[in-house]
């Protein structure tokens, strides 16, 4: 364990360059909307970040972020509002999917969730900072009132932008691309506390694998995302991601105002409690990278999530059936509504923040990571899609009942996962392949061609040296 805690305060590099990608969240709590351009973005991602790197595609990005944010901002009529909104959905699907891939291939094993972690620290501090915006804007006039939080899309999207300039390359996609050179010099600069003997292990095992993975491949690679061989993360990485949208934190997030309305509240009293429910998150996600990823299995950290989130709708679809009519003397137990909203926002942040983008991004094997997340991550807004457009009517004539649609996805989910998903918690990114029942390279061995198997009749292929090229 003091290995372990060593290891997490010595990887300040990995730390700032981890905090830097991250400040990309700040671009999504400004508006959760754009889910059809957000869904091409994340098209374009699973292209751009093998063909141009990841830390390039985050700077392409950021980049139509700000047009985005400008042309929201200085709109004169409908169609420059809806351009704009397609811009910022484009680079919120772009950003999205890349930043857990580039943070997940820097970090060593024992900090990974901590550092993808961060992204979803920033992401909820943009929430969090978006309820402040609209609650003061609320007591502003004319058309300052959405011009000023339209354009405060815009800084942190400059600031990511700049420090992309500054951020190395992936060292395992500079493997693939066979810059091995290069590869080698920043894993040193990102681990330079670390020793020759590791640096050295995880090259080999990266260049290793990457050649085996290449010898097998037959057909492009979006195709074997569904065969046989993948087909089993291709659906545990769709299913995740989309359990963002289908726990009803996407529903939450957006029909606060109804919720509350249904709760008794309306007005500027409920854009208050809307602020308030972004700084639950906010806590509930320092909680989580401190004290549950890294150091809770993923397996229990997110079913353990799914159970609670069931939990709190369940008492919420209670109390909003008893107490949910405006107008019902019960103050006590609308707040109890309002605090088991609260209690909802809190509990997603602990067990899902963290866990849900560093497990997409560490199950697929580095040739489908790219194509992998950005698959996973275009259906989560083909979900939005529809359910944003269910939700308004199910509100409507369902009300509260709704709540149970969520109540049933994420007792599937915790089902689905409990007898499905191994455990890839302090694993290498290459050693997960193992546990999916993959051939797996040895990086102790020299000779390439030589096939073992290891204990667990998991197979494994030797590795050739660091700098000889395939």
């Amino acid at each position: 364990m003091g290995q372990k805690r060593g290891a997490q305060g010595n990887s300040f590099r990995s730390v700032m360059i981890a905090t830097s990608i991250s400040l990309a969240g700040l671009l999504y709590g400004l508006d959760t909307g754009y889910y059809a351009g957000s869904a091409v973005g994340s098209a374009a991602a699973s292209y751009c970040m093998d063909r141009i790197s990841r830390r390039w595609s985050l700077l392409f990005g950021s980049i139509v972020s700000v047009i985005g944010a400008i042309l929201q901002a200085t709109a004169q009529n409908p169609a420059m509002m809806i351009v704009g909104r397609a811009f910022s959905g484009f680079s919120t699907g772009m950003v999205y999917p890349v930043a857990p891939v580039y943070l997940s291939e820097i970090s060593p094993p024992e900090n990974r969730a901590f550092l993808v972690g961060l992204k979803g620290l920033w992401n909820t501090f943009g929430f969090f900072l978006a309820g402040w915006i609209g609650y003061a804007g609320a007591f502003a006039t004319g058309d300052i009132q959405w011009r000023i939080p339209l354009a405060t899309q815009a800084p942190p999207a400059v600031v990511l932008a700049v420090l992309t300039f500054f951020l190395p390359y992936s060292p395992r996609w500079l493997t693939m691309k066979e810059r091995y050179e290069e590869a080698e010099a920043t894993m040193r600069y990102l681990h330079a506390h670390r020793s020759q003997e590791f640096i050295a292990r995880e090259l080999t095992e990266m260049q290793a694998q990457i050649r085996l993975e290449k010898q097998h491949k037959t057909k492009s690679n979006f195709l074997r995302l569904f065969n046989r061989q993948y087909i089993r993360r291709t659906l545990l990485g769709t299913l995740i991601v989309n359990m963002c949208k289908l726990s009803g934190s996407n529903i939450i997030q957006n029909y606060q105002d109804l919720m509350y309305s249904n709760l008794g509240y309306e007005g500027k009293e409920a854009l208050l409690i809307t602020a308030i429910y972004g700084f639950m998150a906010l806590v509930g996600q320092l909680f989580s990278i401190f004290t549950v990823a890294d150091h809770w299995p993923r397996r229990r950290t997110i079913i353990t999530g799914w159970l609670t989130l069931a939990s709190c709708l369940t008492v919420l679809a209670v109390l909003s059936a008893l107490y949910g009519e405006t107008g019902n003397p019960n103050v006590a137990g609308q707040r109890a509504g309002i605090a088991f909203i609260f209690l909802f926002a809190l509990s997603y942040s602990v067990f899902f923040n963290s866990a849900v983008w560093v497990i997409v991004a560490e199950i697929f094997p580095l040739e489908l990571r790219a194509v992998g997340v950005g698959w996973s991550t275009f259906s989560q807004y083909l979900t939005a899609i529809w359910l944003s457009y269910a939700a308004s009517y199910a509100f409507d004539n369902i009300t509260w009942k709704f709540y149970f649609v969520f109540i049933g996805t994420n007792l599937f989910s915790a089902i689905v996962y409990y007898f499905w998903f191994p455990e890839t918690n302090q694993l290498t990114l290459e050693q997960i392949a193992s546990a999916f029942g993959d051939v797996v390279a040895d990086p102790v061995a020299h000779d390439l061609g030589k096939t073992l198997k290891d204990d667990e009749s998991a197979e494994h292929v030797e590795a050739a040296p660091v700098h000889e090229k395939a």
